[in-house]
């Protein structure tokens, strides 16, 4: 009986311990946002072409699958998506108002040959 109770209590203070992690980490980011941060949530909730449209006109030019996307933070204007095709990455550079892609760069192959992208 004392293990069953000194199980529970150590649960207990796991899960408080947790909580206050958790609250602290909230509370770190909980702040109003930067003036960067503003004009990036602009730019987002303002596109006519969504995250989701920007991967499918991407894998639609690129002849493969997307690896990853995001927001182009250099030009505050267009999402930037990764696309596998054969034993090549490429970056599409999609414009976030018309859906055109704007450039496109061929990233390091399989074989680790080529140029790299350390993000």
């Amino acid at each position: 009986m004392t293990r069953k109770k000194l199980v529970v209590g150590l649960s207990a203070a796991a899960l408080v311990a947790a909580a206050a992690i958790g609250g602290a980490a909230v509370a770190a980011n909980s702040g109003a946002p930067k003036q960067d941060e503003r004009s990036e949530i602009a730019a987002v909730n303002g596109a006519r072409v969504s995250l989701g449209q920007a991967v499918v006109i991407a894998e639609r030019q690129g002849s493969g699958k997307a690896m990853e996307a995001s927001f182009d933070d250099e030009s505050g204007r267009s999402w930037e998506v990764e696309i596998a095709a054969g034993d090549h990455v490429a970056t599409y550079v999609v414009d976030m108002a018309t859906g055109a892609v704007t450039a496109a760069a061929e990233e390091a192959d399989e074989a680790g040959e080529g140029p790299e992208d350390n993000d």
